[in-house]
């Protein structure tokens, strides 16, 4: 059972709307760039890695602003609807994802020649695999350690920390990093999907987990420290969010 509350801790139960040619890499994610500012940034990309003729270069510049608007307008349903979706509901999104690519694939196959088209889908078929192996996240990859380290620097600094809260908070942070990295190596050795009830289990212990934490940073900061602690823990979990609703 505590193999299945690992596995449920990365559940994912809705099928990434941002795929093909409008995915977002994570360098864009980074830079903080617009819709058009990614599109202009994948057309030039894509002029160069196809040689993309000015007509081309018009016509697949028309596709991706097509499908920034309609990501755009997905973003900001989702973010009117704060139920979770249903089973029926996922899947009926995953046709419609497919029947999206489908047609996309048919139009850069109408704008592209043969040489072309044969080179987008082998980069297609690249980025997919790259993206799932994990590739696109290698060149900012951090130990936990180093994680840690970055995490600690950053308290210290929002939080005007002293030498003995620093040790105090490195300690409980590489406490937090050890359990998850346990977490990672448990999943791994189940492919069992959890059951509702199980998963539920899950919420309450991450929920007692993160009160734990939570005493444990209210014991080591003053009353302004931990004031501001709970607003930037308050701040990351809106994002995180926002985060979920923008890949549902």
């Amino acid at each position: 059972m505590k193999k299945l509350f690992i596995a449920a801790l990365l559940f994912v139960g809705v099928v990434s709307f941002a795929q093909d040619i409008n995915q977002k890499p994570a360098r864009d994610q980074k830079e903080n760039l617009t819709p058009e500012q990614r599109n202009e940034k994948h057309l030039q990309k894509l002029t160069s890695e196809l040689n993309l003729d000015k007509k081309q270069q018009e016509q697949v510049k028309q596709l991706l602003a097509e499908r920034s608007a309609k990501a755009e307008k997905f973003k900001a349903a989702r973010k009117d609807n704060k139920t979770k979706p249903t089973d029926a509901e996922k899947e009926a999104f995953k046709k419609q994802m497919t029947a999206e690519k489908e047609a996309n694939d048919a139009k850069m196959k109408s704008i592209l020649n043969a040489d072309q088209y044969t080179k987008w889908t082998a980069l297609k078929k690249e980025h997919k695999g790259d993206f799932r192996k994990g590739d696109h996240k290698r060149k900012d990859h951090k130990t936990p350690q180093e994680r840690d380290q970055a995490h600690l620097q950053k308290l210290t600094t929002e939080l005007n920390l002293n030498a003995a809260q620093q040790k105090q908070v490195g300690e409980l942070l590489s406490d937090r990093s050890t359990k998850m990295e346990m977490l990672k190596k448990s999943r791994k050795d189940t492919d069992a999907k959890p059951t509702d009830a199980e998963k539920k289990a899950m919420k309450k212990q991450m929920e007692e987990d993160h009160k734990a934490t939570d005493a444990k940073m209210k014991s080591i900061l003053n009353a302004d420290q931990y004031k501001k602690w709970t607003a930037i823990q308050k701040e990351h979990k809106d994002k995180m969010k926002d985060h979920r609703k923008d890949k549902m």
